[in-house]
């Protein structure tokens, strides 16, 4: 009986997700302010592309250095704006592929 042979490149690789709660498809525009840094205080407008409570995927036109600690502002009225850190920022085809990953809320 012959043995199988597995072509390496018809398998795909495995992606495991990280994310531990569910995002949902958002179209929209917000607000990055800097929080910290010799850039504090500078703002960099947001397309929105994913949403979760634990985070946000956005496209910006200038580049926001992953580590950056940023408060996202929503134009949508009723959104609390929301504080939290940039874990990726790679070059796309329209600017910047942004991950942010909110801060937790701490119970008062």
């Amino acid at each position: 009986m012959p043995s199988e042979t597995l072509d390496e490149d018809a398998v795909a690789p495995l992606r495991f997700e990280r994310r531990t709660c569910d995002r949902w498809p958002l179209a929209g525009v917000a607000t990055a302010c800097r929080l910290g840094g010799e850039r504090f205080g500078e703002t960099t407008a947001l397309k929105m592309l994913d949403y979760s409570e634990e985070g946000l995927g956005a496209i910006c036109r200038s580049p926001i250095e992953p580590g950056a600690i940023i408060s996202v502002v929503f134009r949508a009225p009723g959104q609390p704006s929301r504080q939290g850190v940039v874990l990726r920022c790679l070059p796309c085809g329209d600017g910047y592929r942004v991950a942010i990953r909110f801060e937790r809320r701490w119970a008062a």
